[in-house]
């Protein structure tokens, strides 16, 4: 049990503290997202998922960093990864005699959304990179860490390790300091890959402050981010779920893959045109106070993580190509059971549960019978789904059911 609590406590520090308030989480209403993150690091740690895998390579080394192998991928196409690695899992878990670990779908979806969330914290910025970009981007004109710059000093952002709160006070002083640029004749800089996330390093490694406690920031809430997001009329220009409009991007592409400092940086960058935009069109600047822009930048992450209807056809050519036909099926004298008849298909993580579940009987089945495991990549998992739920759907409504 101390085992187990000391890897939960040094997964919590690794992931910037940013998920130190369980509490909160937990006592939020999830509106949007099924699965809750802070649930789902305790279950990683209760069925000692981190005896193999890491987190920020806090962890176990036979299978892969979670952290990296999660990034900008949707739930189920995380479920689909998980399937492609259940043989050398097996393999594994039994050599080394483990306990296949049992998940409900409550779990599973607990578990990924954990996996999925770590990835959008940073991982430390370079105080040496953050340096040189602060010099190189002209910040030091304006701006004073430490004894070094302009008159506008920073060094009170030196007691965040997260970048979030640089990013929101840079986003709501903007337009005065895209005015004083204008002014001068100088283009606002532009940030690209971890550049905030370094910048950020930099100022608390150069500030003047002696104090460096770190300010623990409440777990962002993609649940708070999206009523944010129409809120601050965000929702004007990219949609209510961020798919775009003739007045602005799609959100959920320009998003994919990246981390708060990168998304940061991404809405930075793009502001000056933003606002000219929202002017034109009489839409108040949005500021953003405490944890607001942390929430609208977990909502903008989390756009294509739940991104579930698949494409039935796609998904019937499937259920033959990958031999799930074979077995499966009310015409099959396989003893597998009939996937379109389990209710557990109605929901998006419920054939994934079901998968997990037997996969050890599954693959004894496939290595008797020299078969060659299913693989899903892309969203071949997703349309498989909506495959099999277009099925269960379709029995449901003409009468039909298991005991029939």
């Amino acid at each position: 049990m101390m085992q187990a609590m000391s890897r939960l406590n040094a997964q919590a520090i690794l992931v910037g503290c940013l998920l130190a308030g369980v509490r909160a989480a937990e006592a939020q209403p999830v509106e949007l997202y099924p699965g809750n993150p802070a649930a789902g690091r305790r279950v990683f740690v209760d069925r000692d998922c981190d005896r193999c895998h890491a987190i920020w390579g806090n962890g176990g080394t036979l299978g892969p960093d979670f952290a990296t192998a999660g990034a900008g991928r949707s739930l189920l196409q995380l479920a689909g990864l998980f399937w492609n690695h259940t043989p050398g899992m097996i393999e594994t878990v039994r050599s080394r005699g483990y306990e296949w670990p049992k998940f409900t779908e409550a779990e599973l979806a607990d578990i990924i959304s954990y996996i999925y969330y770590v990835k959008l914290f940073d991982a430390p910025g370079d105080p040496e990179a953050g340096e040189r970009w602060f010099r190189e981007k002209r910040c030091a004109d304006c701006h004073t860490v430490g004894e070094r710059g302009g008159e506008n000093p920073l060094d009170h952002y030196a007691s965040y390790v997260a970048p979030i709160v640089l990013a929101e006070g840079m986003w709501n002083h903007g337009p005065e300091m895209q005015a004083q640029q204008t002014r001068r004749g100088l283009s606002l800089p532009i940030f690209v890959a971890r550049e905030v996330a370094d910048i950020q390093a930099y100022i608390r490694e150069a500030s003047s402050i002696r104090d460096r406690r770190i300010e623990l920031l409440e777990p962002p809430d993609p649940n708070r981010g999206r009523q944010l997001f129409a809120a601050k009329r965000c929702t004007a220009c990219h949609g209510a779920a961020g798919e775009g409009t003739d007045y602005g991007p799609d959100v959920r592409m320009a998003t994919q893959r990246l981390t708060v400092s990168e998304i940061a940086g991404r809405l930075w960058n793009h502001s000056t045109l933003m606002w000219q935009a929202m002017r034109a069109r009489g839409i108040s600047f949005p500021y953003f106070e405490g944890s607001e822009m942390a929430d609208l930048i977990a909502f903008l992450y989390y756009l294509r993580f739940y991104e579930t209807e698949g494409d039935v056809r796609v998904g019937a050519r499937l259920y033959v190509t990958k031999g799930c036909a074979a077995c499966h099926g009310r015409d099959q004298a396989s003893e597998a059971p009939d996937l379109a008849d389990s209710g557990a298909v109605l929901s998006p993580l419920g054939l994934a549960t079901a998968m997990w579940e037997h996969a050890p009987a599954m693959f004894d089945m496939a290595e008797q019978e020299h078969r060659e495991w299913p693989r899903f990549e892309g969203d071949e998992m997703r349309d498989l789904s909506a495959y099999l739920r277009s099925l269960a759907l379709e029995r449901d409504s003409a009468g039909g059911g298991p005991d029939e």
